[in-house]
């Protein structure tokens, strides 16, 4: 029989790039009472939401997954400032025993499209001070996950996953604008970013902590190799991935508009 595989939402960034049939299940991290279909399943795919009480929710959904049998989770977590809360979720994960696959990432490609290109006002929105990034691919972490999946060589591994080229937000909106995109202003969302962080989570010194690194440093994790040397894939170029996948984020963006 094969293993029931349950990834967490398929509106997510990285489920329109899965090649196999899984079983996408949407559910409340915050809500108990949604939990159930998901810790039904062998293998958990997990994508967290940015939310004041998702530290505890973690902690508890994750005893409910060792009382289930779960065989693997696999977290996506990140490489920006909010690395410093997700190393507490690891912990948590960790200490279950749970066999882990984490991937900490690089702002994805879709993000432009999704969080911060606004079309409509042709405005571009940075909240890394025009920090260099290297935006991932998002074909290739779907890619190294479907790798992963009950692969025991990559049980209790942590993957650093990057693009191969830094880009400024300079540099995307003289992109946007070569393919039809037009962008008149960058405006400059640091000071909303921490403000909404602050927002979303009760631990004060640790948010004044987040939003630092923010205002002081952007956001600009540096190129890793872990994608290429462990997964054996390619990171196409942003030029590469507007071209060739306009079709799927224009989609998104216009679906994300109507919710």
């Amino acid at each position: 029989m094969p293993a029931k595989i349950s990834f967490t939402g398929r509106k997510s960034q990285i489920g329109e790039y899965f090649k196999g049939d899984y079983n996408f299940i949407s559910y409340d991290l915050m809500d108990e009472d949604t939990w159930t279909p998901l810790l039904e399943s062998d293998v958990i795919f997990l994508l967290l939401p940015k939310n004041k009480n998702t530290l505890q929710a973690v902690k508890q959904f994750v005893v409910e997954a060792m009382e289930s049998k779960i065989k693997h989770i696999i977290k996506i977590g990140s490489l920006g400032p909010w690395r410093l809360i997700h190393n507490q979720i690891d912990k948590f994960i960790i200490e279950s025993g749970i066999p882990y696959t984490s991937f900490d990432i690089a702002p994805l490609m879709n993000n432009i499209f999704t969080e911060q290109y606004i079309g409509q006002d042709s405005k571009l929105l940075d909240y890394r001070k025009n920090a260099p990034a290297p935006y991932l691919d998002p074909i290739c972490l779907a890619s190294a996950i479907e790798q992963c999946i009950l692969a025991k060589e990559h049980f209790n591994r942590n993957y650093k996953c990057t693009g191969d080229v830094q880009y400024t937000m300079t540099e995307i909106k003289n992109i946007l604008v070569q393919k039809g995109y037009p962008v008149n202003t960058i405006e400059d969302t640091t000071n909303n970013k921490i403000h909404r962080l602050s927002a979303e989570d009760p631990d004060t010194k640790m948010m004044d902590h987040i939003g630092n690194r923010y205002k002081t440093e952007g956001w600009h994790p540096p190129i890793s190799g872990d994608l290429a040397k462990y997964f054996n894939t390619q990171s196409r170029t942003l030029e590469q991935f507007i071209d060739e996948d306009k079709n799927i984020f224009e989609k998104r963006f216009d679906n994300d508009k109507d919710l």
